[in-house]
């Protein structure tokens, strides 16, 4: 951390002890992350209604789709492997290299929609996968039970 860092922090550490912070306006009240404010004026009351009925941005629909089919991809991956079955590994494999082609296929059709590159997902690597699934309860690289 810079040294300007370590000032502010040091001088915000001060102020909390001091109770400057205590009598802040709405204090003690939730946030109101309803508002976006960097989203347009003119376009703010159109968002708000698609946001009131369950609607939001075709990207945005599209990530949190990759994102639960990925977890979906994982958790059935490492059912298989926790399982402790050495055939039934070796077949969820390439079952999980085709989830993985299909999921990257998406993710590539993702990143060409968002507006900008740093909601970009990086697509994922099997073999990397793979070692994760393995090292999640094991450190051999056969399944438990090894059969």
């Amino acid at each position: 951390m810079s040294s300007f860092g370590n000032i502010s922090d040091e001088i915000i550490k001060r102020a909390m002890q001091k109770g400057a912070f205590d009598d802040l306006p709405g204090k003690g009240k939730p946030l109101n992350l309803d508002e976006n404010p960097y989203e347009s004026e003119e376009w703010r009351t159109a968002f708000r209604i698609l946001r009131s009925n369950g609607y939001s941005l075709p990207w945005l629909e599209m990530r949190k789709e990759i994102e639960e089919e990925i977890d979906q991809a994982r958790s059935d991956a490492l059912s298989v492997w926790q399982s402790g079955r050495k055939d039934l590994w070796v077949e969820q494999i390439n079952v999980y290299e085709e989830r993985i082609k299909a999921l990257n296929g998406k993710i590539f059709k993702y990143n060409l929609q968002v507006p900008s590159a740093q909601f970009q997902r990086q697509p994922l690597d099997l073999a990397r996968e793979i070692e994760n699934i393995q090292q999640c309860n094991s450190s051999s690289s056969t399944p438990p039970g090894g059969n």
